[in-house]
Parts: C-alpha cells; sequence; structure tokens
C-alpha cells in the first residue's frame, strides 16, 4: 500500500515537473496514461494474499518460520511431508496440537505444538490450505466442513 502511494507521488512530481518547464509556445502534447492504469493493476494483484496467510503470519510463523523451514530439531518445516500431505493428520495436529518426537524429512523434532482449536474451522482450513499450497506444496485446499467433521471427532 504504502508503494503504491510513493508511486503515486512521484509520478504526480514528475507530470508537475514536466508541465512547468521548455517548449514555450508550442502546443502541449497529451501525455499517454494507459501504462500508468496497467501498472495500478499489477500493483493491486500483487497485493492480494492467500486468505490463510494472516492466520499463519499470527500463530505460525514465529516456530515455522515466514518461509516455513522451521528451526532444526525444534519445530519442523511445513515443506512437503507426510503430515503435510495426509489432510485428516494435518487437521488433526493443527486442532489437538501435538508434542514428542517425530521424525519429519529424515530429521528429529522434539517439541510442543499448541493446539488451535480456538479457531475457526474456516481460520484453521484456510491457514492449513495456504501451507497446502504453499513452501513447496501443491496440495488440494482444506474446507471449513472437513474442519467441522475433524472437531466432531
Amino acid at each position: 500500500m504504502q508503494k503504491g502511494i510513493i508511486f503515486t507521488l512521484s509520478l504526480a512530481c514528475t507530470l508537475l515537473i514536466a508541465g512547468c518547464g521548455g517548449n514555450q509556445g508550442e502546443k502541449p502534447q497529451p501525455v499517454d496514461t494507459s501504462m500508468f492504469t496497467e501498472v495500478k493493476k499489477a500493483s493491486k494483484t500483487a497485493e492480494k494474499q492467500h486468505p490463510g496467510e494472516s492466520v499463519y503470519k499470527a500463530y505460525c510463523a514465529t516456530c515455522h518460520q515466514p518461509n516455513g523451514k522451521g528451526v532444526p530439531g525444534m519445530y519442523p518445516p511445513l515443506t512437503p511431508n507426510v503430515y503435510i500431505e495426509n489432510k485428516d493428520s494435518v487437521i488433526y495436529v493443527v486442532l489437538t496440537g501435538m508434542q514428542g518426537k517425530i521424525e519429519v524429512n529424515g530429521e528429529i523434532y522434539n517439541n510442543f505444538m499448541a493446539p488451535h482449536g480456538h479457531l475457526s474451522d474456516r481460520e484453521l482450513a484456510e491457514v492449513i490450505s495456504y501451507v497446502r499450497s504453499s513452501f513447496g506444496n501443491n496440495l488440494d485446499p482444506v474446507t471449513a466442513e472437513e474442519v467441522a467433521s475433524a472437531r466432531k471427532k
């Protein structure tokens, strides 16, 4: 958002300076602004994020890191692994938490993951779907209905 404001102010200053000088007596030429419309559209598209990304940043990134690579020996990576690939497993772990030794991609992790059952079914589905489509994962999303069903078990 701030980049867009800076870009707009820079553009306005450039156009103001260009319009103030030179070519006395010549008829001003119209400015083609179509490229600015395209830049604005591209900027808005770049600002869109996955709906689960904000939940990830709030509840997961501290341990699993913003890049999903985790912390060796402490917090496992969220890169492709059996826990992420299995929908039922990942929903269960996020809902109920986990404690004790686990092996992920040949490395042992032994720490505590807090349960996140306090989040809504929609929030859990979005954050799990975000993880399943990020960090090298290319897996199907999880629905709020699947989370609700797992919560009842």
